[in-house]
């Protein structure tokens, strides 16, 4: 078994600070580019729910996608994000991702 052995390597504070400036550019133009993917991947669960009520859980108005749902719940919070009123304005604002009215 062969034990590896790291050198350190001493970066001055420039290095260091120009290493994280694009590791965090690059995680964002990641999300940019992959945001349109997880819309379209909302939008056609939208489609399929259009008109299906759900057992339990009723009729579906809005398909957001986790990444933005969790953004907007950290955001706005839980009563506001869940409420009646923005449900509307969610319904005007992105008819593509609301299969049914709220």
């Amino acid at each position: 078994m062969e034990i590896l052995h790291f050198k350190e390597n001493n970066l001055d504070e420039k290095e260091h600070c120009q290493a994280l400036a694009d590791v965090i550019n690059n995680a964002i133009l990641q999300e940019k580019m992959t945001e349109g993917k997880r819309t379209d991947i909302a939008r056609k669960e939208a489609q399929q729910l259009k008109g299906k009520t759900h057992p339990v859980l009723g009729k579906c108005v809005a398909t957001i996608p986790a990444r933005e749902y969790f953004r907007l719940m950290k955001n706005y919070g839980k009563d506001t994000v869940l409420s009646k009123e923005f449900l509307q304005y969610f319904n005007k604002k992105h008819s593509d991702l609301s299969p049914n009215k709220a």
